[in-house]
Protein backbone atom coordinates (compact mmCIF):
# COMPACT_ATOMS: atom_id res chain seq x y z
CA UNK A 1 0.00 0.00 0.00
CA UNK A 2 0.98 3.62 -0.99
CA UNK A 3 2.02 5.63 1.70
CA UNK A 4 -0.52 8.85 2.08
CA UNK A 5 1.09 11.77 1.10
CA UNK A 6 1.49 14.31 3.58
CA UNK A 7 3.64 17.90 2.72
CA UNK A 8 4.04 20.87 5.42
CA UNK A 9 4.93 24.25 5.12
CA UNK A 10 6.67 25.55 8.30
CA UNK A 11 7.61 29.61 8.43
CA UNK A 12 9.89 30.75 11.57
CA UNK A 13 7.52 33.80 12.88
CA UNK A 14 10.75 35.75 12.33
CA UNK A 15 10.08 38.52 9.63
CA UNK A 16 7.36 39.12 7.20
CA UNK A 17 6.34 36.89 4.08
CA UNK A 18 8.17 36.80 1.00
CA UNK A 19 8.13 35.47 -2.53
CA UNK A 20 10.17 32.46 -2.04
CA UNK A 21 8.32 31.19 1.38
CA UNK A 22 4.79 31.83 -0.51
CA UNK A 23 6.36 29.41 -3.55
CA UNK A 24 7.55 26.21 -0.96
CA UNK A 25 4.01 26.47 0.22
CA UNK A 26 2.49 26.97 -3.16
CA UNK A 27 4.77 23.22 -4.06
CA UNK A 28 3.95 21.68 -0.81
CA UNK A 29 0.33 22.47 -1.39
CA UNK A 30 0.11 21.11 -4.84
CA UNK A 31 2.51 18.41 -3.99
CA UNK A 32 -0.01 16.91 -1.64
CA UNK A 33 -2.62 17.72 -3.30
CA UNK A 34 -2.31 16.02 -6.46
CA UNK A 35 -2.23 13.03 -5.08
CA UNK A 36 -5.23 13.44 -2.62
CA UNK A 37 -2.63 14.21 0.31
CA UNK A 38 -2.75 16.38 3.27
CA UNK A 39 -1.14 19.38 3.41
CA UNK A 40 -0.15 20.69 7.35
CA UNK A 41 0.81 23.87 8.67
CA UNK A 42 3.27 23.91 11.30
CA UNK A 43 4.41 27.48 13.14
CA UNK A 44 8.34 26.49 13.87
CA UNK A 45 8.95 29.07 16.63
CA UNK A 46 11.80 27.77 18.49
CA UNK A 47 14.31 31.28 18.24
CA UNK A 48 12.27 33.27 20.65
CA UNK A 49 14.67 36.17 20.26
CA UNK A 50 13.83 37.13 16.41
CA UNK A 51 10.37 36.35 16.70
CA UNK A 52 8.27 39.33 15.63
CA UNK A 53 5.06 39.92 17.10
CA UNK A 54 2.24 39.72 14.34
CA UNK A 55 3.70 37.66 11.95
CA UNK A 56 1.91 34.44 12.44
CA UNK A 57 -0.90 36.66 11.41
CA UNK A 58 0.64 37.92 8.52
CA UNK A 59 1.39 34.14 7.70
CA UNK A 60 -2.30 32.81 7.95
CA UNK A 61 -3.65 35.61 6.01
CA UNK A 62 -1.48 35.71 3.08
CA UNK A 63 -2.04 31.52 2.63
CA UNK A 64 -5.98 31.95 3.13
CA UNK A 65 -5.60 34.96 0.70
CA UNK A 66 -3.81 33.05 -2.04
CA UNK A 67 -6.08 29.80 -1.62
CA UNK A 68 -3.19 27.28 0.01
CA UNK A 69 -5.48 26.18 3.40
CA UNK A 70 -4.49 23.68 4.73
CA UNK A 71 -5.64 21.16 6.30
CA UNK A 72 -4.20 20.28 9.30
CA UNK A 73 -2.55 23.06 11.45
CA UNK A 74 -2.99 24.93 15.11
CA UNK A 75 -6.83 25.59 14.64
CA UNK A 76 -7.33 22.30 12.78
CA UNK A 77 -5.57 19.48 15.23
CA UNK A 78 -5.33 16.32 12.98
CA UNK A 79 -4.27 14.15 15.84
CA UNK A 80 -0.45 14.73 15.52
CA UNK A 81 -0.55 18.33 17.55
CA UNK A 82 0.37 20.88 19.07
CA UNK A 83 1.43 22.51 15.68
CA UNK A 84 3.33 25.69 16.90
CA UNK A 85 6.81 24.14 18.11
CA UNK A 86 6.92 26.09 21.73
CA UNK A 87 3.74 24.07 22.65
CA UNK A 88 5.74 21.24 21.61
CA UNK A 89 8.52 22.46 24.10
CA UNK A 90 5.92 22.67 26.50
CA UNK A 91 4.66 19.05 26.23
CA UNK A 92 8.19 17.73 26.82
CA UNK A 93 8.40 16.01 22.88
CA UNK A 94 11.55 16.74 22.06
CA UNK A 95 13.42 16.50 25.62
CA UNK A 96 11.58 12.82 25.47
CA UNK A 97 13.57 12.32 22.10
CA UNK A 98 16.47 13.44 22.95
CA UNK A 99 16.71 11.48 25.94
CA UNK A 100 16.04 8.75 24.17
CA UNK A 101 19.26 9.21 21.81
CA UNK A 102 21.39 9.62 24.73
CA UNK A 103 20.43 6.23 25.98
CA UNK A 104 21.37 4.79 22.57
CA UNK A 105 24.41 6.32 22.81
CA UNK A 106 23.67 9.01 19.73
CA UNK A 107 23.63 12.21 21.66
CA UNK A 108 25.51 13.22 25.08
CA UNK A 109 25.20 16.38 28.00
CA UNK A 110 27.49 18.96 26.90
CA UNK A 111 28.40 21.04 30.25
CA UNK A 112 31.22 23.80 28.08
CA UNK A 113 31.53 26.93 28.90
CA UNK A 114 31.37 29.68 26.35
CA UNK A 115 35.03 30.04 27.31
CA UNK A 116 35.89 26.78 26.64
CA UNK A 117 33.99 26.88 23.54
CA UNK A 118 35.84 30.20 22.18
CA UNK A 119 38.78 28.45 22.68
CA UNK A 120 38.02 25.47 20.00
CA UNK A 121 37.22 28.27 17.04
CA UNK A 122 39.37 27.24 14.05
CA UNK A 123 40.11 29.88 10.81
CA UNK A 124 39.84 28.46 7.57
CA UNK A 125 39.98 29.38 3.99
CA UNK A 126 37.63 28.24 1.61
CA UNK A 127 37.59 29.74 -2.23
CA UNK A 128 39.96 32.53 -0.95
CA UNK A 129 36.93 33.44 1.87
CA UNK A 130 38.47 33.28 5.54
CA UNK A 131 35.57 32.06 7.90
CA UNK A 132 36.40 31.26 11.85
CA UNK A 133 34.12 27.99 12.50
CA UNK A 134 34.24 26.68 15.70
CA UNK A 135 34.28 21.96 15.98
CA UNK A 136 33.47 20.45 18.94
CA UNK A 137 35.84 18.03 20.32
CA UNK A 138 33.42 15.54 22.21
CA UNK A 139 34.76 16.42 25.65
CA UNK A 140 31.45 16.15 27.33
CA UNK A 141 31.35 12.78 25.41
CA UNK A 142 33.75 11.13 27.70
CA UNK A 143 32.33 12.53 31.32
CA UNK A 144 31.65 9.51 33.84
CA UNK A 145 28.26 8.53 34.41
CA UNK A 146 28.37 10.14 38.18
CA UNK A 147 29.84 13.58 36.92
CA UNK A 148 26.73 14.25 34.89
CA UNK A 149 24.18 13.10 37.27
CA UNK A 150 26.23 15.86 40.11
CA UNK A 151 25.83 18.75 37.44
CA UNK A 152 22.30 17.89 36.33
CA UNK A 153 21.69 17.91 40.06
CA UNK A 154 23.75 21.34 40.61
CA UNK A 155 21.47 22.68 38.01
CA UNK A 156 24.49 23.15 35.65
CA UNK A 157 23.37 25.06 32.36
CA UNK A 158 23.70 21.75 29.74
CA UNK A 159 22.88 21.70 25.96
CA UNK A 160 22.35 17.86 24.21
CA UNK A 161 24.41 17.24 21.32
CA UNK A 162 24.69 14.32 18.26
CA UNK A 163 27.13 12.26 18.25
CA UNK A 164 28.41 11.81 15.17
CA UNK A 165 31.35 9.61 13.87
CA UNK A 166 34.28 11.02 13.05
CA UNK A 167 34.24 8.07 10.11
CA UNK A 168 32.36 6.94 7.22
CA UNK A 169 30.26 8.47 5.57
CA UNK A 170 26.30 9.53 6.10
CA UNK A 171 24.17 9.28 2.58
CA UNK A 172 20.47 10.73 2.53
CA UNK A 173 18.63 10.04 -1.07
CA UNK A 174 16.74 13.57 -2.40
CA UNK A 175 13.48 13.13 -4.91
CA UNK A 176 15.61 15.59 -7.24
CA UNK A 177 19.53 15.04 -6.74
CA UNK A 178 19.24 11.59 -6.12
CA UNK A 179 21.98 9.58 -3.25
CA UNK A 180 24.04 12.56 -1.67
CA UNK A 181 27.02 11.52 0.38
CA UNK A 182 29.06 13.50 3.27
CA UNK A 183 31.93 12.30 4.54
CA UNK A 184 31.22 12.49 8.77
CA UNK A 185 34.46 13.86 9.30
CA UNK A 186 32.94 17.11 7.85
CA UNK A 187 30.27 16.96 10.38
CA UNK A 188 30.56 18.34 13.28
CA UNK A 189 28.51 17.35 17.16
CA UNK A 190 25.64 19.95 16.49
CA UNK A 191 23.47 20.71 19.29
CA UNK A 192 19.74 19.23 19.17
CA UNK A 193 18.76 20.71 22.76
CA UNK A 194 19.91 24.22 23.81
CA UNK A 195 21.07 25.31 26.74
CA UNK A 196 17.11 26.93 27.07
CA UNK A 197 15.19 23.37 26.24
CA UNK A 198 14.41 24.82 22.80
CA UNK A 199 15.72 22.21 20.06
CA UNK A 200 17.39 23.41 17.50
CA UNK A 201 15.56 23.79 13.69
CA UNK A 202 17.54 20.76 12.43
CA UNK A 203 16.42 18.57 15.52
CA UNK A 204 12.72 20.01 15.86
CA UNK A 205 11.59 19.72 12.30
CA UNK A 206 13.05 15.79 11.99
CA UNK A 207 11.03 14.52 15.25
CA UNK A 208 8.43 16.79 13.91
CA UNK A 209 8.32 15.26 10.70
CA UNK A 210 8.91 11.81 11.85
CA UNK A 211 5.82 12.37 14.51
CA UNK A 212 3.56 14.10 11.78
CA UNK A 213 3.91 11.95 8.96
CA UNK A 214 5.89 13.91 6.55
CA UNK A 215 5.94 12.14 3.43
CA UNK A 216 7.69 14.71 1.57
CA UNK A 217 9.61 17.94 2.29
CA UNK A 218 9.99 20.99 -0.12
CA UNK A 219 12.86 23.02 0.33
CA UNK A 220 14.54 26.10 -1.77
CA UNK A 221 17.51 25.98 -3.76
CA UNK A 222 19.45 29.24 -4.08
CA UNK A 223 21.73 27.51 -6.82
Amino acid sequence: MMQRIRTRYAPSPTGRMHVGNLRTALYAYLIAKHEGGDFLLRIEDTDQERQVEGAVDIINRTLEKTGLLWDEGPDKDGGVGPYVQSERVTAGIYMEYAKKLIASGDAYYCFCSKERLEGLKQTLTVDGETKEITVYDKHCLHLPKEEIEANLAAGKPFVIRQNTPNEGTTTFTDVLYGDITVPNAELDDMILLKSDGFPTYNFANVVDDHLMGISHVVRGNVD
